[in-house]
C-alpha cells in the first residue's frame, strides 16, 4: 500500500482477544498507531457490556471467545438498530483461518479477516483500508453489515492471494477483487 498517514489521536478502539500475550501485543500495536487508550477484554460478554454503554470507532476482535463466538459478537453489534454502534469497522482476527470460520465471520458482518500473527503493517494497512475505503451498509434476510461486493479497489497491500481474487471479464481478461468499507467512523482519522 502506498504511504498514508492516519491521525488516530481520539479515535476510540474495542480490543477483544481472550489470550493476554495477543491482546497486550495488538493494544502496543494500537498505542504505536496513535491510539490513546483503547478498552481491551477478555470476552465477549465484557465487550458487550463496554458497547452498551460506550461508542468505538473501531472493533478489534478475535474469532472465538471462552463464552461465545467473534460470529455472534459481531451480529449482536450489526443488530443494535437504534445505537450507530452497528456501523463501526469490526477487524477480526484469527489463528484458524479454516474457510469456515473465515465464512461465519464475513457472514456476520466483519470488515475484515486477518490471520494471525499479524505484523504492524499489516495491521495498520487494513486498518487504513477501513478507514479510506466507503463501502455501503447493508440489510438483506439474515445478513447485517458492509456490503460484501466489490471488484474495483485492490487489496490494502497491493498483492492477490488466492485464486478468486481474479474474475474473467468478457475480453479474457483478468481483474482483482478487493474489499470495501461500510459507514465509516474512522474515515475522518485518513488524512493522506
Amino acid at each position: 500500500m502506498s504511504t498514508v498517514r492516519l491521525n488516530l489521536k481520539g479515535v476510540t478502539t474495542l480490543l477483544v482477544d481472550s489470550d493476554n500475550f495477543t491482546r497486550g501485543l495488538i493494544a502496543q500495536m494500537l498505542r504505536g498507531f496513535g491510539v490513546e487508550t483503547p478498552a481491551i477484554y477478555d470476552s465477549g460478554r465484557a465487550a458487550k457490556a463496554h458497547l452498551t454503554h460506550n461508542m468505538a470507532d473501531l472493533c478489534i476482535l478475535e474469532a472465538t471467545f471462552p463464552d461465545m463466538s467473534g460470529a455472534d459478537l459481531i451480529r449482536w453489534i450489526r443488530r443494535q438498530e437504534k445505537s450507530p454502534i452497528r456501523f463501526v469497522p469490526i477487524i477480526v482476527l484469527t489463528s484458524y483461518t479454516q474457510h469456515r470460520q473465515v465464512t461465519a465471520a464475513r457472514d456476520a458482518g466483519a470488515n475484515v479477516v486477518l490471520r494471525k500473527p499479524v505484523s504492524p503493517q499489516v495491521l495498520f494497512d487494513h486498518i487504513a483500508w477501513v478507514a479510506k475505503v466507503p463501502r455501503p451498509f447493508i440489510e438483506a434476510g439474515a445478513y447485517v453489515g458492509p456490503d460484501r461486493r466489490f471488484r474495483e479497489i485492490p487489496p490494502p497491500d497491493g498483492e492477490k492471494k488466492r485464486e478468486s481474487d481474479y474474475t474473467e471479464i468478457d475480453d479474457g481478461t483478468e481483474t482483482a477483487s478487493s474489499a470495501e468499507d461500510g459507514e465509516n467512523p474512522l474515515k475522518e482519522a485518513a488524512t493522506g
